[in-house]
């Protein structure tokens, strides 16, 4: 009798052990990017586990939390949780990271975890780690490896995940430098796809494309690290405020797998970047829009979808600069057909409010007097446009941005992880 009572007691403390642990998504590392993925993922509405081999996150230095970045969403959660809690006792980053951790729902964290073995099962993955001294098994949908030294990752030594000498692996996309600094003049309209944005070495300002963190070769695996840039060396992303960018925008593609029973690479890219904007983070660095502005989120969409140019080197979109038609008219046509139409039968340079009402009505179909009027009484108490309302004035990009955003809405045209636009 008391054999069976023991056997039956180990059974279910062996059951309620495994029981404890059921994430669809497990972030591997927890570097600046691997914690905010996991807190982001957490967020984004699926159950997350962060998996940490030591006994601090981000490691044994403490990072340099005042240095050039956007500050927003969780950069700035942290950033300013630290600053408090600094003011009244000393603490560390690191701590106060991990109680970020700690108040995450739908989040757990194993620190001082041994991950001994990788294995694919069933689309999804099963982990063998090591707590309290004994191997368990803790399966997951998604598997996102934010681990600082590939080379030296179960991925590679498992034989899941090829890399060359270099330490970097095939993507879903190829984000090189000429991407980075020419972004308009590739084939591929990878800034599209952004869903990170920050600073790095010099303060050279990085976009980030979704697609950089899939690898080709396998289903439901994502990578946040070094390995995911080939043409990049480290000092050039040397910026941490980047790397939790980064790791935000990548717990949102885990989370989107698990939560729509699809593949990361089957993500819907606006979704996604969406995902971002509810948690206050941001796709593009902007320089000259204030992130208090109403205009904000109108600017990042609008450079998505391409209809108005950022100049990527230095940040700045011009916002007051007046719209030529010349250069917005090729995009509008790919997104809308219809508008080819209306450029035909109107030829200008420069878009009025007037004309600018005139195009949105015949996009939408929608009677021109009404969307005049709504114009009107929103110039200043919705969009906040510092600028004389007139039905002749000349439209600026930061105006075409917010009119656009609200009446015809081209963020909402979903792209491919290359930025092509889908129908």
């Amino acid at each position: 009798m008391i054999k069976t009572f023991t056997w039956l007691f180990l059974l279910l403390f062996s059951l309620n052990i495994n029981a404890q642990y059921k994430p669809d998504v497990i972030i591997m590392g927890g570097s600046a990017a691997g914690t905010a993925a996991a807190i982001q993922a957490a967020r984004s509405g699926v159950k997350a586990l962060l998996i940490e081999p030591s006994y601090n996150l981000i490691g044994e230095l403490n990072p340099n939390m005042d240095i050039p970045s956007v500050d927003m969403s969780l950069w700035k959660e942290w950033r300013d949780a630290f600053y408090k809690a600094n003011d009244s006792s000393r603490t560390t980053p690191q701590v106060v990271l991990e109680n970020i951790v700690k108040n995450t729902k739908n989040l757990q964290f194993l620190k001082e975890t041994i991950i001994q073995e990788i294995k694919e099962k069933n689309n999804g993955w099963e982990l063998q780690v090591l707590i309290n001294g004994k191997p368990e098994k803790i399966k997951c949908k998604v598997l996102l490896d934010a681990g600082t030294n590939s080379k030296a990752s179960l991925l590679q030594k498992n034989g899941i995940l090829k890399l060359d000498s270099a330490g970097k692996y095939i993507s879903l996309v190829n984000y090189d430098k000429a991407q980075q600094n020419t972004p308009y003049q590739q084939l591929q309209k990878l800034y599209r796809t952004s869903a990170a944005s920050g600073f790095g070495k010099d303060s050279i300002r990085h976009y980030i494309p979704l697609g950089v963190f899939i690898p080709q070769e396998k289903d439901n695996l994502l990578l946040v690290s070094m390995s995911s840039f080939k043409d990049f060396d480290t000092e050039d992303l040397r910026n941490i405020a980047l790397w939790v960018n980064m790791g935000q925008a990548a717990g949102a593609l885990a989370a989107y797998g698990p939560f729509f029973d699809v593949s990361p690479s089957k993500a819907n890219i606006r979704l996604t970047q969406g995902e971002m904007f509810t948690y206050k983070s941001f796709l593009y660095a902007v320089q000259d829009i204030q992130k208090s502005d109403f205009a904000w989120t109108p600017v990042q969409k609008i450079i998505a979808s391409g209809i108005l140019l950022l100049d990527f080197k230095t940040g700045f979109f011009n916002p007051t600069e007046i719209v030529n038609t010349k250069d917005i008219k090729g995009v509008l046509a790919e997104l809308y057909p219809r508008s080819r139409i209306w450029f035909i039968e109107n030829k200008t340079e420069q878009l009025s409010v007037a004309q600018l009402v005139s195009l949105i009505s015949f996009i939408t179909g929608r009677d021109p007097i009404s969307i005049q009027q709504e114009i009107e009484a929103d110039w200043v108490n919705k969009y906040q446009f510092t600028s004389t309302y007139s039905q002749e004035k000349n439209i600026s990009k930061i105006e075409l941005a917010c009119l656009f955003d609200n009446y015809i809405t081209p963020f909402n045209v979903n792209v491919d992880f290359n930025g092509y636009f889908l129908r």
